[in-house]
């Protein structure tokens, strides 16, 4: 029988928490192994849940930037608007599933953070050849946006390499296994390298210590990833 995420916490020691957390703030993100923060019994819960959401092809981002990639929302946060699911139940058990009181807490302590926070958005992602995330930064999205939080839920797939910029001529490459997790901030201009072969897919979600309405401005893009 799979264990639950209560019986995986407890193999989340102050040290392991720790060693992420610092992992976090000197590269701007941590890759946290398969197994500890979704178990395998949670991934397939959220796979069967996601084939119910309809999906969306975006080919820009909020600030203008370029995609190419399919998108499921799960939770949105429109301009003006606070976050909500997207109608269907399939979005409100997914959403069950990450705000679990346990995995809330393990992802408080890696982001160091003294209080709860709250997922703002979130969306499942499906990138086949030829797909790719442009360079971009999350917080133009949504300036309260801190952390992306993205769950690797593909196998067997090649180049879709997460590419992290923290600073005008640093990079950091990533290439999270299935089931990892991938933690980033928002502050950081990051993207997706193009897929060449099979299919990426992932979940997708961001957090904030604000719970209120989307303080962004509009200008003239209505596109949104």
């Amino acid at each position: 029988m799979a264990r639950t995420m209560s019986d995986k916490s407890r193999q989340l020691s102050q040290e392991m928490l720790t060693k992420y957390r610092i992992e976090l703030l000197v590269k701007g993100t941590a890759v946290i192994a398969p197994q500890i923060l979704f178990t395998q019994a949670d991934l397939t819960k959220i796979d069967q849940l996601q084939a119910e959401i309809p999906e969306e092809e975006v080919r820009e981002g909020d600030a203008g930037d370029l995609h190419s990639v399919f998108v499921k929302r799960i939770r949105v946060d429109p301009p003006g608007r606070a976050p909500s699911n997207v109608d269907g139940a399939a979005s409100g058990q997914i959403m069950e599933l990450l705000e679990s009181k346990d995995r809330s807490f393990a992802l408080r302590q890696i982001f160091g953070a003294s209080s709860d926070y709250v997922v703002r958005r979130c969306q499942m992602h499906r990138m086949p050849p030829g797909s790719f995330v442009g360079i971009h930064l999350d917080a133009k999205s949504d300036p309260d946006f801190e952390y992306a939080v993205i769950v690797q839920l593909a196998r067997d797939f090649e180049g879709g390499e997460f590419v992290v910029y923290p600073t005008g001529y640093e990079q950091h490459v990533f290439r999270p296994p299935f089931g990892a997790v991938l933690v980033t901030t928002c502050k950081v201009r990051h993207e997706v390298k193009p897929v060449s072969s099979g299919e990426r897919r992932s979940l997708v979600y961001f957090c904030s210590k604000r719970s209120g309405a989307n303080r962004r401005i509009v200008e003239s893009s209505t596109a949104r990833l």
